[in-house]
């Protein structure tokens, strides 16, 4: 980042960066919380709902949404006659070849009429591999082949740390939930895919207990990531501020030792005559 300090007709040029890799880690572990929860609240809430869960459910949706967002944290992205794209399409489609019982699936997406984009298709992909209670065995094969997975991803990226393999333990746990989803008509291309927090917060207030408190400590990991950073920032602001401070002193100084130079030029000639 470029930080430009005008005085007077004097410029200052600061140059700073965050770390990426910090940042990467903590949108890794601001994931992995944000799945845990929604991972947690969709099993108990299934259970209590005791029937088979549809497309319109809605703590289903939001765990599909942050599904969406584990896979396509540090993509790498794809350059095309469009110009470049970042989809969780490509990884997903590697799962066939390592498990043969996927390519059914993949055949199926494929063959879905209306999809036209790869993300669509990912979306598809993951409500069949829900409902072939197949989800989580199929993200433990893709993680452990970290080989192909860095076609994809950047060496950071969730799917390539622990807590991709994480998170696809705990995917084990929706083998307990019957879901069906008619998707002939859905519209999976143009889904917008946003975490509606609201919804965790409601379902912590209203759980007592252990439970209760993990779901807690979890919305609390995603606001002391966030305090974390704004931390971090204003150390460097400070940071920042002192150089500036240190730099408009010396420019002060500069420009009266000028002064001095440039009286002294002005009487010197006469003296030279005298």
């Amino acid at each position: 980042m470029l930080l430009i300090i005008r005085d007077g007709n004097c410029c200052i040029f600061l140059l700073f960066s965050i770390d990426p890799n910090y940042l990467m880690a903590n949108e890794r572990m601001n994931l992995m919380n944000m799945a845990k929860l929604s991972i947690k609240g969709l099993i108990e809430s299934a259970l209590n709902l005791g029937r088979t869960l549809d497309s319109d459910y809605a703590p289903l949706q939001q765990f599909f949404v942050v599904m969406e967002h584990c896979l396509k944290h540090g993509l790498k992205a794809k350059k095309t006659f469009l110009g470049q794209n970042k989809s969780f399409w490509g990884p997903l489609e590697l799962v066939e070849k390592l498990v043969p019982e996927a390519a059914e699936i993949t055949a199926s997406v494929k063959d879905l009429p209306g999809l036209k984009t790869p993300a669509g298709r990912g979306r598809a992909w993951l409500r069949l591999a829900l409902m072939q209670k197949k989800l989580s065995e199929y993200m433990k094969a893709l993680i452990n082949r970290k080989d192909l997975l860095s076609e994809f991803y950047e060496p950071n990226a969730l799917m390539m740390e622990e807590e991709g393999a994480i998170i696809a333990g705990l995917l084990v746990g929706l083998n307990v939930i019957d879901a069906n989803f008619c998707m002939k008509g859905e519209d999976l291309d143009s889904q917008v895919g946003v975490i509606d927090f609201s919804m965790y917060l409601k379902d912590g207030n209203s759980t007592k207990g252990s439970e209760g408190d993990g779901q807690i400590t979890a919305i609390l990991d995603q606001k002391n990531y966030v305090e974390e950073l704004n931390r971090h920032l204003s150390a460097t602001v400070n940071n920042l501020q002192a150089k500036v401070d240190a730099l408009e002193k010396s420019n002060t100084k500069l420009t009266e030792e000028v002064s001095v130079i440039g009286k002294h030029l002005m009487f010197w000639p006469f003296g030279i005559n005298n």
